[in-house]
């Protein structure tokens, strides 16, 4: 299934934008058959085509094995991520594919790195016995990247972290309340509500600035869609009516502004 949405993912970029693509994918996402049609680009034979992998990898005892050598033999190396992008007080990454052992079928340039941090205690419920035990916290990622520093292919896969807020931001938006026992029925309501959450981001992308170009769906409502407003015809004209005192008024006028300045489409 992964490999199917990936693939019509794919297909609506440019073409010249396939050649080199980044594939992150979470660790319930990870499968053998994911890397290696990753690695495979897709199936081209074409050397122009080059495609990347950032996968989540299972921690498991072999994975901890070589946990305890880096501990023993200080293989961990500063990982980066900070408030200023620098280094990440008390977080390592360290290069453990040496330390795995054979992994036979794995694609070329296959590597398996870890990371260590202490165990934040909104992260103690989803937490291992190991991790508990060593009240560490830890991640392993596979990547096929075949060059640069661990500590930037760490923040690299993190970053997909970043679908985390957007998955509840349409939740809030409605996607999470299918309206009817029909496929038919639900299947309208969920393009219905992907074509909402599609609306705000490009409008939160090209009308917003600051605060309200991050905003969840809730504040949004709150400030800008639910103004209190009127819509007036007079002179060929429509206005748009806000009251004086509403807090977020100028907020509206500037992105108002922002989409009239934008080009028309040709």
């Amino acid at each position: 299934m992964n490999i199917d949405i990936l693939t019509r993912a794919v297909a609506q970029l440019p073409w010249w934008r396939r050649q080199k693509v980044l594939f992150r994918v979470d660790g319930a996402g990870f499968s053998h058959r994911l890397i290696d049609w990753i690695a495979s680009a897709g199936g081209r034979q074409s050397p122009t085509f080059r495609w990347e992998y950032s996968v989540g990898w299972a921690f498991t005892a072999r994975e901890q094995a070589a946990i305890e050598i880096c501990d023993r033999q200080g293989l961990w190396q500063p990982a980066r991520g900070g408030p200023d992008g620098g280094v990440r007080e008390n977080a390592f990454v360290a290069d453990i594919t040496a330390l795995l052992g054979d992994l036979p079928g794995r694609p070329p340039h296959h590597r398996v790195i870890a990371r260590k941090e202490p165990l934040h205690p909104r992260y103690i419920k989803d937490a291992g016995v190991y991790e508990i035990k060593h009240e560490a916290r830890y991640q392993t990622f596979a990547t096929n990247h075949r060059q640069g520093q661990i500590a930037h292919l760490d923040g690299r896969h993190r970053k997909h972290a970043r679908i985390e807020p957007k998955i509840r931001d349409q939740k809030a938006s409605g996607i999470g309340l299918l309206p009817s026992r029909e496929l038919n029925v639900n299947a309208a309501w969920l393009t219905a509500t992907t074509l909402a959450a599609d609306l705000r981001c490009w409008f939160q992308l090209l009308a917003l600035d600051g605060e309200m170009a991050r905003a969840t769906p809730k504040t949004l409502r709150y400030r800008v869609l639910h103004v209190p407003a009127r819509l007036v015809h007079g002179r060929r004209k429509r206005r748009l009516k806000i009251p004086g005192t509403w807090p977020w008024a100028d907020i509206i006028i500037r992105a108002f502004r922002c989409i009239l300045a934008l080009p028309h489409p040709t």
